[in-house]
């Protein structure tokens, strides 16, 4: 399960944007409908849960989310991680049904869960296919789950220890590390001074009473807000949400919030300092009014104002002269208040001291370098098309909703948008003025290295078998509707135009005209092969980095502002001898989008001062040592099993072998590698959306169907190679934490009639980290690691396939785990699997498969890769039939013949 920190600081931008600092204001309430914004409706029973449906009928999939308003500052004093502690209990069971049928019932219907806690509320999650009977069965569940839970003293305990491990983890997570440390000095052992985790010896103080009373004053109905958004009808879901949760009773009396005295740091500025990991970073924080203050409104200006990319003024002043590598600016505004986060990433070479004083010089100087006009205008363009964006897109506006029900408003957010535009300079440098102040502030600094950390702490080894036999599934739910689900696959692939270019560009068309769904796309370039790309990786990775970076029309600052006011999303990443470019706009500004990425992507300027900029930024990045266990681990195992010569295009290079290279590339080489290698002859474009498919395909044989390559592409092949088996120990750089890798190679190919029964048996080897094997043992049982996994790789065109089995451990614990995995591994290849697993497995791969397909983005993402291996949607029937028809006598004989657990290759990564 994820859980919300203060620096997590890696969403997308649509998500930055929308959940920066709109959030907050209060309730009034009927027991009929009680609000109405954009065609979304709130409804209330009488024992006061809220409803919030946005229903969509274009959407396959339904978004489910139940928000407790309760999360980490609700804490009792002396017990903080209760909250959280108690939100892994929540997938324990209930008393009508056990944890096993509560995890099983879930994902054999092809049911994506997941819970977060946060300061102010803890989230359950669900995302599925659309259809009335998954709902019922969750809604049944989640009124369970909120009345009956079930508390047993063995679930504490197996619980606790994997809390811990997750601690371990968040403990060598640098950027959240520091974050935490902050908000430490500035409300030591308060507020957002206690960590959402809880503290070590807080924890172990936690009784099962505790976790019970905590349950019974917060899961209650009035305290819990239901947000639905997709595709599904409202008559009949308020229904059926009204027959499991009318019942149910508020809490007798309300509970005040435990532990929110929240304060700013005593006495002035305060700082914080911690040591760990590979990066240096200078943090500022300053704190902002409660989520409902609509003063954050005009601080959500700011972010763009002061770190967006070219113009704000930390990147002007920071990055652009070279003081350092990145900057960022990030609103966090909670129910009961929030921070403001301003940083840059300091590159080796680059003093820290510096520039903390240029970070501080610049936020809080707005007295002196007012806000201009243009600043405002240009924050407000971009984020003009996000309310409708948002609106478009159910899941977007799921995760919208529910941040902003969870601190008293779903209106929040989507009328703060409405706010936003009409903000003015005065009311912006005002607010500026009055936070961004020496008295607020509070400075973070995270130095590369390690620190001293308190051991970590183990319960006596729990009573487990070496060797458990797998636990019976719960009653298996029947297989989906194949029949069905084929046709829908189908339906799809009619709607498709798959044709090429003149050049050779291949294209796949999913024209949606009148649905407003917005158009999205992704083309990849594909150049050169083995021989004309050899010792050509570090011009590549420069050429496609400084691509967007301004064209012979238009200087970078100019191409962001176009995009912006289209509307536009556009990200190009290189990537050896391709170039994949993402895009999306509106269909209405999608012919003007394709010009912009037409002069970008083969007009480009590759100006001295971008190139300069670039190249430093690169060279920087590549000094800070890959240290961490998840990098040296992945490092690690690729020394090992790859034999491709220093210079080969297919070789993944390491950093000092990368930054030799970049070093010896000039301007000129960048010119001359875009112009004799770049063009779209060979790759694949496809798009998806509301727009018209004649008019798109005579735009994009107009501006690339005579772009080609001078160049001739080849494929680069990987076969099979024979990998020597190991057990290797690497050193990084973590006080808690390692990482083991264990991988398994084969030869095999997908068109081998052991396909299916590959993926069937890696399922229940170790896919999902609570409920296949690897998951119940390790982590169930034994509570040795926190998110440990399986996936699988069987090669199309060649045949170098394996199985990947990798997660993070407690410091100290790795041989153990490795022990464990090898000991399943050769488990499952000499007794294989039971036929309840097999049927387990079956149904649940064929209700993701659904679940998946009913996305369209998901549709979207694969077009590109079938394209390249010229298959169709036919491809996607002809799998879910193999799965269906697998036996298993087949899956055990593929398990057999492929997983030899003394031809693993593993690595375990830390600091012993």
């Amino acid at each position: 399960m994820k859980h919300m920190y203060l620096l997590a600081a890696r969403h997308s931008i649509a998500t930055v944007l929308a959940l920066l600092a709109l959030i907050g204001s209060a309730w009034a309430g009927t027991t009929n409908v009680v609000a109405e914004l954009e065609g979304i409706k709130e409804y209330r029973l009488d024992n006061g849960l809220r409803i919030v449906l946005a229903p969509d009928a274009s959407s396959n999939t339904l978004y489910f989310n139940l928000v407790y308003r309760s999360g980490s500052l609700a804490d009792p004093d002396g017990r903080s991680g209760t909250a959280h502690l108690l939100e892994h209990l929540m997938f324990k069971g209930t008393e009508q049904r056990s944890a096993e049928t509560l995890v099983d019932g879930l994902r054999q219907r092809g049911i994506r869960f997941n819970a977060t806690t946060s300061f102010d509320r803890t989230r359950y999650t669900a995302i599925f296919e659309a259809d009335a009977a998954r709902l019922e069965h969750l809604l049944e569940l989640e009124a369970e789950r909120m009345a009956s839970l079930r508390f047993e003293q063995h679930d504490l305990d197996r619980e606790l220890e994997v809390v811990l491990r997750e601690m371990e983890r968040a403990q060598d997570d640098p950027l959240g590390a520091l974050g935490h440390r902050m908000m430490a000095a500035a409300t030591p052992g308060q507020g957002f001074g206690r960590h959402v985790l809880g503290s070590r010896d807080e924890l172990h103080t936690i009784e099962l009473a505790d976790l019970q009373r905590f349950h019974e004053n917060h899961y209650r109905p009035d305290n819990a807000v239901l947000v639905i958004t997709g595709k599904f009808d409202r008559a009949p879901t308020l229904e059926a949400i009204s027959r499991h949760f009318a019942k149910l009773k508020p809490a007798a009396t309300v509970h005040a919030t435990e532990g929110t005295r929240i304060a700013l740091p005593p006495g002035g500025p305060a700082t914080a300092q911690l040591k760990r990991g590979n990066t240096d970073v200078v943090a500022l924080a300053y704190p902002v009014p409660a989520a409902a203050d609509t003063r954050n409104v005009a601080l959500a200006v700011l972010a763009d104002v002061f770190a967006g990319e070219p113009h704000g003024r930390l990147y002007q002043a920071l990055v652009t002269p070279g003081a350092v590598q990145s900057v960022f600016a990030l609103q966090q505004a909670f129910e009961l208040g929030g921070h403001y986060l301003f940083g840059a990433v300091v590159a080796p070479g680059q003093s820290m001291e510096q520039a903390q004083a240029l970070l501080i010089e610049q936020v809080e100087s707005m007295a002196r370098q007012r806000l201009s006009s243009e600043e405002l205008q240009r924050a407000q363009t971009s984020g003009q098309h996000m309310k409708a964006r948002i609106l478009r897109d159910p899941g977007a506006l799921a995760e919208v909703l529910s941040e902003s029900a969870a601190v008293g408003d779903w209106q929040l957010m989507l009328e703060r948008f409405d706010q936003f535009s009409a903000l003015d300079v005065e009311t912006v440098q005002r607010e500026a003025e009055a936070h961004f102040t020496a008295r607020h502030r509070l400075v973070g600094q995270l130095r590369a290295g390690s620190e001293a950390a308190a051991p970590a702490e183990r319960r006596a080894a729990p009573t487990a078998t070496a060797q458990p036999t797998a636990a019976a599934p719960a009653a298996l739910q029947a297989m989906p509707d194949l029949a069905g689900f084929n046709r829908q696959i189908l339906d799809v692939e009619q709607g498709i135009q798959r044709t090429r270019l003149r050049n050779g560009l291949k294209v796949a068309l999913r024209a949606q005209p009148g649905s407003s769904k917005p158009v999205q796309g992704i083309m990849t370039l594909r150049f050169g092969d083995v021989e004309s790309l050899h010792g050509k990786r570090a011009v590549a990775d420069i050429t496609g980095t400084v691509l967007i970076r301004g064209s012979r029309d238009s200087s970078y600052q100019q191409i962001v502002d176009r995009a912006n006011r289209l509307g536009a999303g556009l990200a190009v990443v290189p990537d050896g001898g391709s170039l994949t470019v993402r895009f999306e706009s509106s269909g209405e500004s999608f012919p003007a989008l394709l010009e912009l990425m037409a002069e970008v992507l083969q007009r480009p300027a590759f100006t001295r001062a971008e190139y300069d900029l670039v190249k430093r930024q690169r060279l920087q990045a590549l000094r800070a040592p890959a240290d961490q266990p998840a990098s040296v681990a992945g490092l690690a195992l690729r020394r090992h099993v790859e034999r491709y010569a220093e210079g080969d295009i297919r070789r993944r290079v390491e950093h000092e072998e990368i930054r030799a290279a970049m070093k010896a590339v000039s301007l000129k080489d960048v010119q001359r590698f875009h112009e004799d290698f770049y063009g779209a002859s060979h790759g694949e474009l496809a798009i998806a959306g509301d727009f018209d498919a004649a008019e798109v395909m005579a735009q994009l044989d107009r501006l690339f169907g005579g772009w080609t390559s001078k160049t001739p592409h080849h494929r680069t092949t990987q076969p099979y190679e024979d990998i020597a088996p190991a057990r290797i120990h690497a050193k990084a750089n973590a006080a808690q934490t390692g990482h083991y890798i264990g991988r398994l190679h084969f030869q095999a190919n997908a068109r081998s009639e052991d396909t299916a029964a590959l993926f069937v048996a890696e399922h229940v080897l170790g896919r999902h980290p609570v409920a296949s094997r690897l998951g119940k043992r390790l982590r169930e049982q034994e509570g040795l690691t926190y998110d440990l996994r399986s996936s699988i790789k069987v090669a199309t065109f060649d045949d170098a396939s394996w199985v990947n089995v990798q997660g993070s451990y407690s410091l100290g614990q790795g041989q153990r785990v490795a022990d464990i995995v090898k000991e399943e591994v050769a488990r499952l290849a000499e007794s294989g699997i039971t036929q309840q697993e097999l049927d387990a497995a079956k149904a649940t791969i064929l209700n993701e498969r659904r679940q998946a397909f009913g996305q369209d983005l998901n549709i979207l993402n694969w077009l590109p890769r079938q394209l390249y291996e010229d298959v169709t949607l036919l491809s996607w029937v002809e799998r879910n039939d193999a799965f269906a028809a697998v036996t298993l006598e087949q899956v055990n004989a593929a398990a057999r013949r492929y997983f030899d657990a003394e031809r693993m290759v593993e690595v375990l990564a830390d600091a012993e």
